[in-house]
């Protein structure tokens, strides 16, 4: 080794030839681009999924839909009781008059009508078309009108399909999530957040439906009866049995906005 030879001054070269080798990354910045990644391959996933089977079930022959609509029902446990002869012939009076009314209603359904045993006011319509009206709600419907409106409302979301729309974000969010658990099945904080992500845009969508299904609902009581004050009356019956609810996480649309749509649309 030379004698003028200069330990330190070699060491800080060194460490100086390294520290140009060493790329400084923003370990934010790095994280970021990670999560807008993620999210535009599962975004693109969900998208694919959501055609697909969006293409089959809305192209299904009406043999294999109605199939497919009573296997759903029939996994829907319901308990109905028993009505008079007298109130089942106003559910079905009620119903052919909508019938009558729309000619170019889907001729898929029996379009059943039944009293559910439940405290709640409410009313469903099954995949299969069939349509439960809870017996505390048919309590408050006092009128041939006000149930007019209820049962117009539950065979618009049938008319509209939204059970098959129900049926193809259901497919499209379980393939998704499966598909989450593969990429990465030691972190449930992605599938969680995925979760959660599609839960929001269903309840979107069940807004958006059951606007569709109300004015529905108003086109039939006004072309039946002239008027959709029923409407309104139905829907403040609604308000006082049940607590108002935060829109954003609410599968309806606010109740007061619903009665001012009503409105807005009576003849």
């Amino acid at each position: 080794m030379p004698d003028n030879f200069d330990a330190e001054a070699a060491r800080k070269i060194i460490m100086s030839d390294e520290r140009i080798n060493v790329t400084e990354n923003n370990p934010i910045k790095e994280l970021f681009k990670i999560c807008v990644n993620l999210a535009l391959i599962i975004g693109s996933f969900y998208l694919i999924i959501f055609m697909l089977s969006g293409i089959i079930l809305f192209n299904l022959p009406a043999k294999n839909q109605v199939q497919l609509e009573n296997f759903f029902s029939k996994l829907i446990e319901t308990k109905v009781v028993k009505i008079s002869d007298a109130d089942q012939k106003r559910l079905l009076t009620v119903r052919n008059n909508i019938l009558n009314a729309d000619k170019n209603f889907p001729k898929t359904s029996n379009l059943d009508i039944f009293i559910m045993d439940d405290t709640k006011t409410n009313a469903f319509c099954y995949p299969n078309g069939n349509i439960y009206i809870t017996s505390a709600l048919y309590k408050e419907l006092t009128t041939d009108e006000e149930l007019t409106f209820i049962i117009a409302h539950e065979m618009g979301h049938y008319k509209h399909k939204d059970h098959l729309r129900n049926m193809r974000d259901s497919i499209t969010g379980s393939i998704v999530l499966i598909g989450t658990v593969f990429v990465d099945p030691s972190n449930q904080g992605l599938t969680k957040m995925t979760a959660s992500t599609i839960d929001i845009s269903n309840l979107k969508f069940s807004r958006v439906a059951e606007e569709k299904a109300d004015k529905y609902a108003i086109k039939m009581l006004n072309i039946l009866y002239g008027s959709s004050k029923a409407g309104v009356e139905v829907m403040t019956k609604l308000k006082e049995k049940n607590r108002s609810n935060i829109e954003f996480l609410s599968t309806h649309p606010n109740i007061d906005r619903r009665i001012n749509y009503i409105k807005k649309l009576s003849y």
